[in-house]
């Protein structure tokens, strides 16, 4: 080999490796999915598990505070979103009672109301109430399928603190199985201190593996890193990693506000 070829050669294989970003390797993302997927942000229970929808989702949206059309509006683009990437069916409801996802769009003064109305005891999840700028939360059954979810999202103070679309964002993708958050996992929108709004590349990984077909709900920790080799083949051959940065976009809220 000349000194040409060999020097052309490393500039080839130093660009491929340069191309691969650090969260697009095997290892990253799966540590990244057991941080989000399976910790939890209030440590409500010590021995986690996967959870899932495997069902239908019915969304049920209620605003007393700010434009409701717009929020509305907001919502459905981010939800069809979520829909074409897990292939969930995610549609909305008129009737309260056929709804398993409650959106609620209120006021920081009617919060507490909210979560009582919605998902309990606000004194259960004082801690999150407290600290949290919306908030989010599911119930699940004995198979660890979730049942029901409801997102609260304090109009005014959401705003105030320039974290409208966030809340609508990250609220409603946690609410499909990714309940934590992570300052260890970058770039995403499950970073407290990231700046990501919209879904990142590796959000859309991330979401593409929960809703794997080599998953199930219940799946704990040593089950879920046993089973995620043939997850992580299964993405390679989709090249769901390999073009997660243009894929994520399509039928993005990001790409519908032409952010």
């Amino acid at each position: 080999m000349t000194r040409f070829s060999a020097c052309l050669l490393a500039l080839v294989i130093t660009f491929h490796v340069s191309a691969t970003e650090r969260w697009q390797t095997d290892n990253y993302i799966e540590d990244s999915f057991i941080k989000i997927a399976l910790e939890r942000e209030y440590k409500e229970t010590n021995n986690p598990k996967i959870i899932r929808w495997n069902k239908p989702i019915k969304v049920f949206f209620e605003s007393e505070s700010g434009d409701a059309l717009l929020q509305k509006e907001l919502l459905s683009v981010h939800a069809k979103h979520l829909a074409h990437i897990t292939g969930l069916s995610i549609e909305f409801t008129n009737n309260p009672k056929e709804g398993n996802l409650f959106a609620i769009f209120t006021t920081y003064q009617n919060m507490e109301q909210k979560v009582q109305q919605y998902i309990g005891d606000p004194e259960k999840i004082r801690t999150a109430l407290d600290e949290a700028i919306c908030l989010g939360n599911f119930r699940r059954n004995s198979r660890y399928e979730i049942t029901k979810g409801a997102i609260i999202i304090p109009v005014d103070y959401a705003r105030s603190k320039s974290r409208f679309l966030d809340c609508i964002v990250e609220e409603t993708t946690q609410l499909l199985g990714l309940p934590n958050d992570s300052n260890d996992v970058f770039p995403s929108i499950f970073n407290d201190v990231s700046i990501n709004t919209y879904l990142s590349p590796l959000d859309y990984i991330l979401l593409k593996t929960l809703y794997s077909p080599y998953l199930t709900p219940g799946m704990n920790v040593t089950q879920t890193k046993k089973a995620f080799p043939q997850v992580l083949i299964d993405l390679h051959n989709k090249k769901v990693i390999e073009n997660s940065m243009k894929d994520v976009q399509k039928n993005s809220l990001k790409t519908y506000l032409g952010d």
